[in-house]
């Protein structure tokens, strides 16, 4: 909604060139010049759309979520991605080595 009210903020501005005589790039038409007028009050108003609220019964399971537990579990998964991979690998070639040495045996 914000990024709307930017873009439509930004079609209705007007950029008055500083000197008259040489107008740069992005300067407004003279024609947009002569239509200019003076506004007062609030340009854009914010206008917030209300949802309705839905009510829900909290079940036993919702009592139980522990959110910060959940959230701080998650975060360390992430963290750890590089690390257990790592080891994943590491485990892997031990046991490709492993087999080789019970080969030879």
């Amino acid at each position: 909604m914000n990024s709307k009210r930017l873009k439509a903020y930004k079609a209705s501005l007007i950029l008055f060139p500083r000197r008259t005589a040489k107008p740069k790039h992005g300067d407004s038409e003279a024609a947009e010049l002569a239509l200019a007028a003076q506004l007062k009050g609030k340009l854009m108003p914010i206008v917030k759309e209300t949802k309705p609220l839905e009510m829900v019964t909290v079940t036993p399971e919702m009592a139980g979520f522990k959110a910060y537990h959940k959230l701080r579990t998650e975060r360390m998964n992430v963290w750890q991605v590089g690390p257990r991979i790592k080891k994943a690998e590491e485990a892997l070639k031990k046991a490709e080595e492993d087999a080789k040495v019970a080969k030879m045996k």
